[in-house]
């Protein structure tokens, strides 16, 4: 039980003064401190509030008898916490023991605080306000079990009392925030006032000089763009500016990208005539220019005679001009030019109003802007043209890189090399002779590959002559050569982030292969005429139909080259070395032909065929496509027919007389898969077996056999199958 309930009542009348006198929450707590002394157990007194709408609990007092761990201005959210069950309920919470306490629940932060100050037990009481919780007041005490329900009893009315306190606190501090805003409203009100009348006086004497600009720079505004031509802008400006200042001379020198010097033009005024000036070469430094340009502020001279110390100005009054302004123009915070206004008369400049001078700059600044941006996308859009003509060349062609033709063990084996390199980023060097589809190699590891997203430019070198072959990889800077008007991206530039086939790569000159031995090194590129190096982030896939290695030896080709381009070779086999694909790209192609020449061929003369088996195609298969779509032209009806004289082997075959027998791919597979079992003597496996002779396995081979009803153990005489 509480000692002294009487002086708890005593210091209870008290507080209840202290409130209606309007004393603080500091004079409060300092004076419950003081007097709860001898009353309620305790070493320590805090204070903490709730912050909405954070949902905080905030320190905002603290009185202890020693070292303070637990600070003033500590917050803690209230949600998850183990006050939150008491501001929820309104209840007193009575920890007998803190250290216990925190071994069952360690994560109280500020329990953990208040224990190191040395206190071990506490009472903590809700603090409400309209039956609301507006905070918490905590009682500690450096002896364990202090605190009974007793405390908590008579401590709730000292807390109710706090709380009306700190609530009123609020809403008076609250008022008074309020009246002072209104104050300054009233304040800004007045001052609002008085200077609105002075604002009226200052618009009203300024209005009709106003409208007169306003009237100038529409008209300026409508004239200077009219035209996207600089030096049509400048004509019409200048008309205009000499109809609004009565001036004999407008000038205008433009920026360039050359720091050391500025050229230009004026219009000199003479009645009616109009004579162009061109202005010679203006050196920056001691200029007016250059004046302006670093003062960033016109330049006004009302007496050329007494004030010359610019060139420019030495030449006015030797043209017989007194008087000048000179104005930057600026756009988008860069130099556009200096606009400059001569008069034959001295003491004119100073009385043109260079208020609508800077106006008029402006118009003109961001009219010459514009026409000198028109210019520049003209230029690029023209550049872009010249772009996309080549992109569409080189992405839209005819052929179908999703399918490589042929089950032959070479091509399973090529399509295998093709897997395993698509996804590296590794060059890759692909040799083959003439016809046997290079590109659609290097197309489909291009497709495969994660850089399918972006393009794939190809260069065929031995097209390109040998001095342009280097502009065309890497591009050229304006003026690197004779020719080069402007600056050209080269076809590195326009496959960063995808990929580059260079076919033919033995045809490069070797000044163009130590830069192409510099790509590969480090991935950079100079541009013809360039200063700078580029970086570009590009796959390599090179081609050739030489033996680039016995080439490189022979001295032809940079030998260290030939080895940077080697890292994965891909050797692509002659038609004549996968003869059991014949078929089938015979099937391709006419499938491809049909649809195109709106023909329906479903069968091939069988001599036809035969000459097509036998024939050793040193074109491989662009000599076969060839062949098919000139056969595919001349042919009518539903068969193929092909022109023995066409096969350039003169093999037997190709001797004899086209037969009008219609044959089908079917019955061309059925009848070799019959000849094979014929010279085996049914025999499959081994190797005089049939699947040996064909070059497929035994058990594709007998797939195939129970596909078209062939038994091994009789013999077969087919003659027709329709065209698969």
């Amino acid at each position: 039980m509480p000692k002294n309930p009487e002086n708890f009542e005593l210091l209870v009348t008290r507080m209840l003064d202290q409130i209606n006198m309007g004393q603080g929450l500091d004079e409060l707590l300092d004076s419950a401190y003081d007097q709860l002394s001898g009353i309620v157990p305790y070493n320590r007194i805090a204070v903490a509030l709730l912050e909405q709408p954070f949902n905080l609990l905030r320190l905002i007092s603290c009185r202890s008898d020693g070292d303070v761990a637990l600070k003033v201005g500590y917050a803690a959210r209230v949600a998850g916490s183990t006050l939150a069950p008491l501001l929820e309920t309104g209840q007193p919470r009575i920890i007998d023991d803190l250290q216990e306490y925190l071994a069952e629940k360690p994560s109280s932060a500020s329990t953990a605080l208040i224990e190191r100050e040395g206190m071990r037990s506490s009472l903590t009481l809700p603090l409400l306000a309209d039956a609301k919780p507006i905070g918490v007041i905590f009682f500690s005490s450096r002896t364990a079990n202090t605190y009974t329900q007793s405390h908590a009893s008579l401590l709730k009315r000292l807390a109710g009392h706090i709380a009306i306190s700190l609530e009123r606190n609020r809403l008076v501090t609250e008022l008074q925030r309020t009246n002072q805003e209104l104050a300054d409203a009233n304040k800004v009100k007045d001052k609002f006032v008085e200077t609105l009348q002075e604002e009226v006086d200052k618009q009203t004497g300024q209005l009709r000089q106003s409208e007169r600009r306003y009237r100038s720079l529409v008209k300026m505004g409508q004239v200077v763009n009219s035209s996207l031509n600089r030096r049509e802008v400048f004509e019409h400006a200048a008309e205009q500016i000499n109809r609004l200042l009565n001036c004999d001379r407008v000038s205008l020198v433009l920026s360039s990208d050359d720091e050391e010097s500025r050229h230009g033009f004026a219009i000199e005024f003479d009645g009616d005539d109009r004579n162009w000036v061109e202005i010679s070469s203006q050196p920056l430094p001691d200029s007016a220019f250059g004046w302006v340009r670093q003062n960033g502020q016109p330049l006004v001279v009302d007496s050329l005679n007494q004030s010359h110390s610019f060139p420019e100005h030495k030449r006015l009054l030797e043209t017989g001009f007194s008087s000048v302004a000179h104005l930057p123009l600026l756009s988008r915070d860069q130099h556009v030019g200096l606009l400059g206004i001569a008069s034959r008369h001295e003491d004119r400049a100073t009385q043109w109003d260079l208020r609508l001078l800077d106006e008029i700059g402006a118009q003109l600044s961001v009219a010459l802007d514009n026409a000198a941006a028109y210019s520049e996308i003209d230029r690029l859009k023209e550049e872009l043209h010249q772009q996309n003509v080549y992109l569409r060349d080189e992405l839209h062609t005819d052929h179908d890189f999703e399918n490589i033709i042929g089950d032959s063990r070479a091509m399973r084996q090529l399509r295998v090399a093709i897997e395993q390199v698509a996804l590296s980023d590794a060059t890759v060097l692909i040799l083959g002779e003439t016809g046997t589809g290079k590109e659609l190699i290097a197309r489909a590891i291009h497709d495969a590959s994660s850089r399918r997203e972006n393009l794939l430019v190809k260069v065929n070198c031995a097209a390109l002559a040998p001095n342009l072959i280097a502009s065309e990889l890497f591009g050229h800077e304006k003026g690197a050569f004779t020719g080069a008007t402007q600056r050209r991206v080269g076809r590195f530039e326009l496959s960063h982030h995808g990929s580059i086939f260079l076919d033919e790569i033995s045809e490069v000159p070797s000044e163009t292969q130590v830069m192409l031995l510099r790509v590969l090194q480090e991935r950079l590129i100079d541009r013809v005429g360039g200063s700078e190096p580029i970086e570009v982030d590009t796959r390599i896939i090179a081609a050739t139909n030489r033996d680039l290695k016995s080439y490189a030896e022979a001295g032809n080709f940079r030998e260290d080259l030939f080895y940077r381009l080697n890292v994965f070779p891909i050797h692509v086999p002659p038609l004549r070395e996968r003869r059991e694909d014949i078929p089938a790209l015979i099937n391709h192609f006419i499938t491809r032909f049909s649809v195109r020449m709106n023909k329906a061929i479903t069968r091939v003369d069988r001599r036809a065929m035969d000459g097509l088996m036998q024939y050793d195609w040193p074109g491989n298969v662009r000599e076969l496509e060839n062949i098919i779509e000139r056969s595919m032209i001349v042919s009518r009806g539903d068969t193929l027919a092909v022109d023995a004289s066409w096969l350039a082997g003169d093999t037997e075959a190709a001797r004899k007389p086209p037969s009008l027998e219609k044959t089908s791919l079917a019955e061309i597979e059925c009848q070799a898969i019959l000849d094979a079992l014929s010279r085996s003597g049914g025999k499959v496996y081994g190797r005089d077996g049939a699947a040996a002779a064909l070059k497929v396995k035994p058990t594709t081979l007998y797939s195939k056999m129970r596909k078209h009803k062939i038994n091994s153990s009789r013999k077969h005489s087919s003659e027709e199958v329709a065209l698969s």
